[in-house]
């Protein structure tokens, strides 16, 4: 057995020699052969999965040759946490812990890569230590780190394990990880999603991220609701209207809180769209506007997102919220054109048919010139014909009844079913009925 180990290594020492011109081994020839030969064993050791035998070698070349090759930490690290998992005496569990973020540590000091050598440090240190409060500052100054010289190259296992850090040290000592910062943390999570799906990583693994760190994020009582946002964030925000960091805060926050009825929400949308325009903001703030009674921006934004519209469904939608705003203002005549074109987008659809008829419905006293009940009762006629366009029975009826009657028609020499040409800004030709 003895004499099959040593052939061994000297096998493994010659292939060492072999293959690996180029390692930073010593200059000198006795300290070389001895490092060649420590690392020939390491390794044979390792085959064997005799990993606390391997640390001898190992920790002798830490000593004596600390810049040989990154390989003999990353070995290291494989060591250990093997013999952590195999230790039960908590005191060197804990001094193992150390050496194995010393080992990044050896790394980033001999080695290039800093990135993903801190990168890859911050994971290991919040897997050994994510139910150790007391490391949770050590934790959080390493994700730090890992974040600001990775940004979206931070690797995805890294991505909720820092909002669960967050909302950990939050709840522990929220004074050193006040709900501020852990907001900031989640801003930042998100935002680096947003550019990994940007530069085209899979679009499903990073939706399942960006769920948990919500997730965590939602799950911390009393952080994300309609009163942290108008007591912490807003007033920072109306200070400073352009401050976009916050405004995309007040703007995410208040969707996920859904504070979207407040009046903050459509203060923050605005700064975030000038930044950001997309269909789907310009119209969600559009109809918000339009919600609101403030009829002038909720056509700014429906206009805009008409310009920002791609499908048929899309236009569709823009040119209806056009038309509602015209129709809110008193616009009738741009009303309807502009719900025809909606039309001409996408035929058939009942919501423009609807809005034609109330603008014809609620023309009676606009229109109406005290001559002829039946031309002035027309409006109702050239209602019902959009109603019905529509399938409203409910609307037909309504203004079904409010067609002139039999007597009225028969009064004027007029007869039903003959065709009478609607006035006023309508000006369509309908067919005469009577409502009994």
């Amino acid at each position: 057995m003895r004499k099959s180990i040593v052939f061994a290594l000297v096998t493994l020492v010659s292939t060492i020699v072999w293959a690996q011109n180029g390692w930073n081994w010593p200059e000198d020839p006795n300290l070389k052969s001895q490092a060649m030969e420590k690392q020939a064993y390491y390794k044979l050791l390792i085959a064997q999965s005799k990993y606390e035998e391997a640390m001898a070698p190992l920790n002798w070349l830490y000593v004596n040759n600390p810049n040989l090759n990154p390989s003999i930490y990353i070995q290291g690290v494989d060591c250990i946490e093997d013999i952590i998992k195999n230790t039960s005496d908590d005191s060197r569990k804990a001094r193992l812990q150390d050496s194995l973020l010393w080992m990044y540590d050896q790394r980033i000091e001999y080695f290039d890569n800093d990135a993903a050598t801190l990168d890859r440090k911050a994971y290991e240190a919040f897997k050994l230590f994510y139910k150790t409060p007391s490391k949770y500052p050590l934790l959080a100054d390493l994700y730090a780190q890992a974040y600001e010289v990775n940004g979206p190259e931070i690797s995805t296992f890294n991505l909720n394990t820092y909002m669960l850090l967050a909302k950990n040290y939050h709840k522990l000592k929220p004074e050193q990880m006040p709900a501020e910062k852990v907001l900031d943390i989640h801003t930042q999570i998100s935002d680096i999603i947003e550019q990994k799906r940007k530069n085209g990583e899979s679009a499903t693994k990073l939706d399942k991220e960006q769920s948990k760190t919500d997730a965590w994020l939602s799950s911390i009582p009393g952080i994300l609701s309609c009163e942290f946002i108008e007591d912490k964030l807003v007033p920072k925000f109306r200070e400073n209207p352009s401050d976009l960091n916050t405004a995309k805060k007040i703007f995410k926050y208040s969707v996920q809180a859904k504070c979207t009825d407040q009046a903050y929400f459509l203060e923050a949308s605005e700064p975030v769209f000038a930044e950001q325009p997309s269909y789907a903001l310009a119209s969600a703030i559009g109809k918000k506007y339009l919600a609101s009674g403030d009829f002038d921006k909720g056509l700014k934004y429906n206009e805009e997102a008409g310009e920002l519209a791609t499908t048929n469904e899309e236009k569709f939608e823009a040119l209806m919220g056009q038309a509602v705003a015209h129709s809110k203002m008193g616009n009738r005549t741009r009303a309807r054109t502009l719900a025809y074109q909606a039309l001409s987008a996408v035929p058939g659809k009942s919501e423009a048919y609807n809005l034609i008829g109330n603008l014809y419905f609620t023309s009676f006293e606009t229109c109406r010139g005290d001559e002829s009940i039946v031309q002035d009762r027309g409006v109702f006629l050239a209602a019902y014909k959009m109603y019905e366009k529509a399938g409203n029975k409910t609307q037909m009826a309504a203004a079904k009844a409010q067609f002139p009657s039999n007597e009225e028609i028969f009064n004027e020499g007029q007869e039903v079913g003959q065709s009478i040409t609607v006035g006023c800004w309508i000006n369509e030709s309908v067919t005469l009925q009577r409502r009994d």
